[in-house]
């Protein structure tokens, strides 16, 4: 992207040693929200107004005599250029509409604590992302069945993935500029317009990129979001292209309809849900509303007499259900919470992928947007696929055992074996895509970012204390797993070699991030290691933690979102999907938000 340059000083630095910082105070920014009253009433309440919230709201509120309520600490950003300008990405990292968390210290990240942003505003994550609408593979989708969740795949999401996208062809210039689509592939009368942004790089950069990356057996993809995605591509963004603004989840699903008198936004931070008695004989939980804090520290109980839907994302949705005792019974003790329902998947299986920078400069003075993406599969990887897929298979069960001791037989051995090996055919017998590398450009540096797309590494995220919800342990264990690391090393220099390799080379003066003195062309395995745990970032597409899978699995929702022992209380957001994919996940979260609004509807 244009403004990649920010995202590589992030990479590089922010790092600390020891312990986790505070996040910042209340955003300052104005706000469309209001203040509730204890005791209030509704028929839904959502907890967060962030990607999948408003979405919901949007679809639960359709109907003018259901009440629904939305709470968030976060305030209105639709004039804050940091957010609508869509050359911005970065700039809204580090200001009070940005959570500010920090993780655990890394093991493989030279085992420092690193910056995690989210977004804290109406709109959530979507108001300070990179805006990139890339669905997934296929098979990755597909694989949701195998982990117990009947129903949910590829063919029935696909009209979600459509219902959900105002999409806007290419102009003439900016096909020439790259743009290309297949119509097939994309709605035209949804809520999120996406498309391509006029300020596409011009002039010969993308042709030189699609040259050399298809000398490198990477061919051109004409459209990444029809379920295949290998290859090299110019992605869509969450955009409208021609008011030239960022399209997030507050723009799309709320704006439009914030008149409506029966959707209320409430500004607080929901702690807890708030238990009825047992509803059923057999000890069934049923949610009577949520607890939340006012900005001035105030806690405001308001009810529901049909459903709670936490919307709060992967980091915070977890922690609201261990605050209401829904987890794991070990970390309960310990935080004095008590177990309403033995969930110990709650806050396990997080999933993040570690994102790594390398920079090269120019004599050529390159500006614009250029979203250019590669994805590659372990056969492009590791060439002799059999032999890679043979090893890691038989190493499996090591993986499993590793991981279930670090998270303290939360999740077993076994549960974790018949997983991975899930994933394990994905990689290796369906042939997903498995690592993604951008190719940009700014003033005169040449970019690449790289990660690896499918982690075996499993981290987590738990509460510190019960009162501090807002300062979480978030550890996603990057590189946790050896075969991460070597994935990620293989990425590397496949990203190494592409400013190596003719005609794009021709435009290549030096390496300048990190250098030639850390990393050169031929750099051996312990090089090229140190300058990843030197170097790691998060990519912010954190999954898994209140998994939609088997409870067999340590899974938390049922394949209609709802938590496990409970009878009316659901999560939809990211925290819910199982396995990582090959995309970014706002595409899909909007997809899961909207099938997830007519299963509520119509239970």
């Amino acid at each position: 992207m244009e403004l990649v340059i920010p995202l590589m000083l992030l990479a590089l630095g922010g790092r600390t040693k020891g312990g986790c910082s505070n996040p910042s105070s209340e955003p300052s920014a104005p706000t469309a929200s209001s203040e509730g009253t204890s005791g209030e009433s509704f028929d839904y309440i959502i907890a967060g107004a962030g990607t999948c919230g408003l979405a919901l709201a949007n679809r639960l509120s359709e109907d003018p005599i259901v009440r629904v309520a939305v709470v968030e600490p976060g305030g209105d950003v639709r004039d804050n250029p940091n957010v609508t300008d869509v050359s911005a990405f970065t700039l809204a990292f580090n200001t009070d509409i940005d959570w500010q968390y920090m993780t655990t210290p890394q093991p493989g990240g030279s085992n420092v604590t690193i910056p995690y942003h989210a977004g804290k505003a109406i709109g959530g994550t979507s108001t300070i992302n990179g805006m990139t609408y890339i669905r997934g593979d296929k098979a990755e989708f597909d694989a949701w069945e195998s982990l117990g969740n009947d129903g949910w795949n590829w063919d029935t999401l696909y009209p979600y993935f459509k219902k959900v996208e105002q999409f806007s062809s290419p102009t003439t210039a900016q096909q020439a500029a790259g743009a290309s689509f297949n119509p097939d592939y994309h709605g035209e009368d949804g809520n999120v317009k996406t498309g391509y942004p006029f300020r596409l790089l011009n002039g010969s950069f993308h042709s030189l990129a699609q040259r050399t990356w298809d000398k490198m057996g990477y061919p051109f993809n004409p459209d990444v979001n029809g379920g295949y995605v290998r290859g090299f591509d110019v992605w869509p963004q969450t955009l409208d292209r021609d008011a030239n603004i960022r399209e997030d989840a507050a723009r799309a699903y709320y704006y439009p309809i914030e008149q409506r008198p029966n959707l209320k936004i409430i500004k607080g931070t929901v702690t807890r849900v708030v238990w009825a008695n047992p509803s059923t004989g057999d000890n069934t939980l049923t949610a009577q509303g949520l607890e939340y804090q006012t900005p001035d520290g105030q806690a405001v109980t308001i009810s529901a007499a049909k459903e709670v839907v936490l919307s709060a994302g992967s980091v915070r949705s977890p922690l609201i259900l261990e605050r209401s005792g829904v987890g794991n019974p070990s970390i309960f003790q310990a935080l004095g919470i008590e177990t309403k329902i033995s969930l110990p998947g709650v806050g396990e299986h997080l999933q993040d992928q570690p994102n790594t920078i390398l920079g090269y400069s120019t004599n050529s003075n390159l500006t614009g947007t250029a979203p250019y993406a590669t994805f590659a599969t372990a056969q492009d990887m590791f060439g002799d696929q059999a032999s890679v897929a043979a090893s890691t298979n038989a190493t499996l069960p090591e993986w499993a055992r590793k991981v279930s001791d670090a998270n303290n037989g939360a999740i077993s051995a076994s549960q974790l074996e018949k997983i991975f090996r899930i994933q394990h055919d994905l990689i290796f017998k369906a042939n997903v895509t498995i690592a993604e590398t951008l190719t940009s450009v700014s003033g005169n540096t040449l970019l690449s970012a790289f990660w690896l797309l499918l982690p075996f590494s499993r981290g987590s995220v738990h509460l510190k204390s019960v009162d501090a919800i807002n300062d979480p342990a978030i550890d996603p264990k990057y590189l946790f797993i050896d075969f991460d690391l070597t994935t990620q090393i293989a990425l590397g220099r496949l990203s190494q070699g592409l400013w190596y390799a003719n005609p794009l080379s021709d435009l290549v003066v030096g390496n300048v991030a990190p250098g030639e003195g850390v990393l050169p062309r031929q750099a051996t395995d312990a090089q090229w290691e140190f300058f990843i745990a030197s170097t790691l970032a998060p990519n912010h597409h954190a999954i898994g933690s209140a998994s939609m899978m088997s409870r067999d699995l340590g899974g938390v929702v049922d394949p209609e979102l709802k938590v496990y022992g409970t009878s009316n209380v659901r999560v939809v957001d990211a925290s819910v999907l199982p396995i990582q994919i090959s995309g970014h996940l706002t595409a899909t979260l909007y997809a899961v938000a909207e099938r997830a609004a007519e299963i509520i509807k119509n239970s």
